[in-house]
């Protein structure tokens, strides 16, 4: 399966030319961020045209009434889960022997609980978190006081934007902004 076909796009509804951007793809949606913390996960099939843009054949009020979901909620994958379809009982303690921790996807907050975006890729020393409004922080991992369901910063909002970065610039490894939808989206 090929991936980045719509990552990072801007989204169109009929009647409204900024829906928001995409910020995760699976083989059946994607997962647009819109102003005031808005969230569409829109199927695939809604698409009508896809450009320098992608073009949804809905009217905002329609995609509003359908697809609107809670920015917080963690967001989808394509990954298959590591554990049998058949098993309903997972062992956690051998899960997370197998499987190391990992920040991918988390929502990330500050120490006053304010939104920061989704984490995702983690370096050795740093988090990539997007965020609201096609922003980017890369966040050192010692400004990370607490890991839950959320990942806490120390910083606050305005402080918080000594670690903004252009959303296209390379990752803290070097590596292209593709590498994070390779990574999430790997080849069969």
């Amino acid at each position: 399966m090929g991936s980045g076909k719509y990552f990072n796009k801007g989204v169109k509804a009929l009647d409204d030319p900024d829906l928001g951007h995409v910020v995760r793809e699976t083989p059946d949606k994607i997962i647009v961020f819109g102003d005031q913390n808005k969230r569409y996960d829109i199927p695939i099939s809604e698409i009508q045209q896809v450009g320098a843009n992608v073009l949804i054949g809905l009217d905002m009020a329609k995609i509003e009434q359908l697809y609107s979901m809670n920015r917080n909620d963690p967001l989808p994958t394509s990954r298959k889960d590591p554990w049998s379809q058949s098993d309903n009982q997972v062992d956690l303690g051998t899960y997370e022997g197998k499987y190391p921790r990992t920040l991918f996807n988390k929502g990330v907050r500050t120490e006053n609980e304010d939104h920061v975006g989704h984490v995702m890729k983690e370096t050795n020393d740093k988090i990539v978190v997007f965020g609201d409004g096609n922003e980017r922080f890369d966040i050192p991992k010692s400004e990370i006081i607490a890991v839950g369901m959320n990942v806490k910063v120390r910083k606050n909002f305005p402080e918080l934007f000594a670690y903004k970065v252009d959303m296209n610039s390379p990752l803290p490894s070097g590596e292209p902004l593709e590498k994070i939808d390779e990574e999430a989206y790997p080849e069969k």
